[in-house]
């Protein structure tokens, strides 16, 4: 006696064959973009350094005795290592205030406060996103970072960069 099993049929519609297409296609872009951002960014082979400074902002007079040379600072949002601290520098916080007589905007002192110049070291590379530090943090001027340290967290712009060791 025969044993009757049944051939493999599939049998699919118009409706079925674009589904199948669209969630083949959804499965080559992801397998696409996970491959493609699993290589690291092109940083450039030469080792170099960078200094950049920090305004740290609004930080009660005389806090700033808290960020001493040699800190390590990590970035708040995402860890980041962002370097060590080479120097610390505090001078007087300023804000832009309206000058109702004159209709313009001026600086103005803010009494009991002082912002730190915060300036930091960190090994980096350029990449497609500019420098990079080592940590993987991309710096920019004007950029305000989130900043954390030994018993202190700030925030503030990127105010200057000055590199070394690269072309």
């Amino acid at each position: 006696m025969e044993q009757n099993t049944p051939k493999f049929r599939l049998r699919l519609n118009l409706f079925d064959g674009i589904i199948l297409a669209l969630a083949l296609a959804a499965g080559a872009v992801l397998l696409w973009m996970a491959a493609r951002g699993s290589t690291p960014a092109a940083q450039s082979a030469v080792p170099s350094t960078v200094e950049y400074t920090v305004r740290f902002l609004a930080w009660p007079e005389g806090s700033g005795q808290l960020v001493k040379p040699g800190d390590k600072l990590v970035d708040n949002v995402k860890n980041f290592e962002l370097g060590t601290v080479v120097s610390a520098t505090p001078v007087p916080a300023e804000t832009k205030v309206l000058d109702h007589k004159g209709r313009q905007y001026v600086q103005a002192k803010i009494e009991g406060y002082e912002d730190i110049l915060v300036t930091v070291q960190s090994p980096c590379g350029e990449s497609d996103k500019g420098i990079v530090l080592d940590g993987g943090f991309a710096l920019r001027i004007g950029e305000v970072t989130y900043i954390k340290g030994q018993g202190y967290m700030a925030s503030g712009p990127v105010v200057a960069i000055k590199r070394e060791g690269l072309a």
